[in-house]
């Protein structure tokens, strides 16, 4: 993982930074990285983050549950191409609650210099039975241990969809 961008990363305040590995099907025919595969990228990042921080005990608790979490809004900001002679890195970090929803904010980066390729902020939410659902209050507890401050929570925010006026 390049030293540079995980510094520069986590001077941002992410804490958690991985490595990211496109395929080579990710390349599209100009050589360049896909943007829908940053997509799938950025989603294998927050799978990656429960992995890590939440582990088995939140996927026992879906399961049991029968809950499902869903992305409800992705916005994605392309910044400069990826090559397939290049390694990238990536963060990602809950930037706090909107009523039920969690917010999220993702970026990956070429690995050496720290060159912006992708950013992304993304709307989760807990669906149970066709309904959004709460949040558990130990899935936050533990986001929280793992991003070393409490995540706030507002109250939901109505926003008009698409790129307005």
């Amino acid at each position: 993982m390049g030293l540079i961008s995980s510094r520069l990363l986590g001077e941002e305040g992410y804490r958690f930074v991985a490595p990211v590995e496109p395929q080579p099907t990710d390349f599209d025919a100009q050589g360049h990285l896909n943007n829908a595969a940053i997509g799938r990228l950025f989603n294998d990042m927050r799978i990656a983050y429960i992995h890590r921080f939440l582990g088995e005990p939140w996927r026992d608790f879906l399961r049991t549950e029968g809950i499902v979490v869903v992305a409800r809004e992705v916005h994605v900001l392309y910044e400069s191409e990826g090559l397939p002679s290049e390694e990238y890195v990536g963060a990602m970090r809950y930037v706090r609650r909107e009523g039920r929803g969690a917010i999220i904010e993702q970026r990956i980066v070429e690995a050496a210099a720290g060159r912006p390729v992708a950013r992304a902020w993304v709307s989760q939410v807990l669906v149970h039975d066709g309904s959004v659902a709460d949040w558990p209050d130990f899935y936050f507890a533990r986001v929280a241990e793992a991003e070393g401050r409490a995540i706030e929570q507002r109250p939901s925010v109505r926003r008009e969809w698409g790129p307005g006026s």
